[in-house]
């Protein structure tokens, strides 16, 4: 069965573990992954009335868009990782690694950062690795290592879960890897991952990096390594995976991010709440059907905003996979649903199904079709009236709420997005290619 590009990211991001290997040389190695689809979205006619948004016809109006569109199964990027024996089970090491628009040849994601994906050094000792610089969280690999997909645009069961940029990448990282026998662990700790003062989905003019009215969770000045109030921008990690056999494997982890009082704003200035921090946990499994080559996984990931006057807004989300080989093929499904527990009680649920064609180990032709279903819940928000910002009203389910926010930097589907209270349809044709 091909080998995923997010294996091989995984791959080489822990390539540097099991300090007694040795090497003769130092080394440098090129990677990367070119993914490029033409995709059909539509977005069904949205339900924005009574909520803040109500005046933003760009929600709630019905779409269909067909485009070339980048990283749809799996994420474009292009990289460099550097090793050096040097000897008694030590070795140096870098990663620096960008991501970019088949589409326009142009950077994407991360804010424009030139290494947004990775850019560290590390240390290998005979006790574990030490990393210092901008770093997939810990959190992420639980769902690389769970997912049947590559955590492209359309993973619902991967990129679903994420709730929170810090939960994906964070500037100025410092971990420690360790790996023993059948257990690879992960705890890591930044001074300023990424939290400005205000917290917006507003995006800047060309050019510029920050606007009036603030940034996404981890935008690409927001990580200045001045805390301000109540240590904003501070953030742990915790990630365990335990292979129980060769066909099992089990996986935990924790994120907790500080905001400190970060105001959190609409993409037009209005204030809606402080935000005091934010804590998530996840539980993974992925096993292999002996002789079939069958891969099935499941990820539950629970994540809880804090706000000023002690008021928290709680999201539970379930996800499955299932992806089976046949010859050059390989056909699947995913199925993910996220609800708001308290908040608004919106919720989405989306099914995505899953055909690959593998021309080699290397390429592949894909085809992506499913939808998510968004409901807004309550905008009246009456079992928490104090969350409803001072009269206006907020709805929607996890994904799209959380995204115009800004609290996630990339919308669904590679950036096709959804409306409120709609459901959103996508078909996709692709090839993927890996070096």
């Amino acid at each position: 069965m091909q080998k995923t590009v997010l294996t091989k990211a995984v791959a080489v991001a822990l390539a540097t573990l099991g300090a007694g290997a040795a090497f003769a040389q130092s080394s440098l190695t090129i990677y990367g992954n070119i993914d490029v689809a033409v995709d059909n979205t539509h977005k069904g006619q949205g339900n924005v009335s009574g909520t803040l948004f109500a005046a933003s016809t760009a929600l709630s109006k019905s779409t269909t868009l067909t485009r070339v569109t980048s990283s749809l199964s799996s994420v474009n990027a292009l990289g460099f990782k550097g090793t050096e024996d040097l000897g008694g089970g030590y070795k140096a090491g870098f990663i620096l690694e960008g991501q970019f628009q088949v589409d326009t040849g142009a950077q994407s994601g991360q804010d424009g950062r030139m290494w947004g994906r990775q850019a560290y050094v590390g240390l290998t000792t005979p006790v574990g690795e030490v990393r210092i610089g901008r770093q997939y969280a810990p959190m992420f690999y639980s769902f690389a290592f769970a997912t049947v997909e590559a955590l492209g645009g359309a993973d619902l069961q991967g990129t679903g879960v994420a709730l929170n940029n810090l939960q994906v990448r964070q500037d100025n990282q410092i971990s420690y890897w360790l790996k023993a026998g059948d257990l690879t662990a992960a705890l890591s700790y930044s001074p300023q991952a990424g939290v400005d003062s205000k917290v917006s989905s507003a995006r800047a003019s060309a050019g510029t990096l920050t606007t009036t009215s603030g940034q996404v969770i981890g935008g690409a000045s927001a990580g200045t390594e001045a805390t301000g109030a109540g240590g904003r921008g501070q953030t742990f990690g915790l990630f365990v995976n335990y292979a129980v056999s060769p066909e099992l494997s089990v996986n935990g982890s924790y994120h907790g991010n500080k905001f400190g009082d970060a105001q959190l704003q609409t993409s037009t200035g209005t204030l809606l709440f402080n935000l005091d921090k934010y804590a998530a946990y996840s539980l993974a499994a992925k096993y292999t059907v002996p002789g079939m080559g069958t891969q099935l996984s499941g990820i539950y990931h629970n994540g809880k905003f804090s706000m000023d006057a002690g008021n928290d807004v709680k999201v539970n989300t379930l996800a499955f996979g299932v992806k089976h080989p046949i010859d050059k093929f390989s056909v699947g499904a995913q199925v993910a649903y996220s609800e708001f527990a308290n908040f608004s009680k919106g919720k989405d649920t989306g099914i995505m199904l899953i055909g690959d064609y593998n021309f080699s180990k290397r390429t592949k032709v894909y085809l992506r079709a499913g939808f998510v279903k968004d409901d807004r819940g309550n905008v009246a928000l009456t079992d928490n009236a104090a969350l409803n910002a001072g009269g206006l009203g907020i709805a929607g389910g996890p994904g799209p709420l959380l995204t115009s926010l800004g609290s996630l930097e990339t919308p669904l589907f590679s950036g096709g997005g959804a409306n409120f209270d709609a459901t959103t349809r996508m078909f996709a044709i692709g090839i993927r290619h890996q070096f």
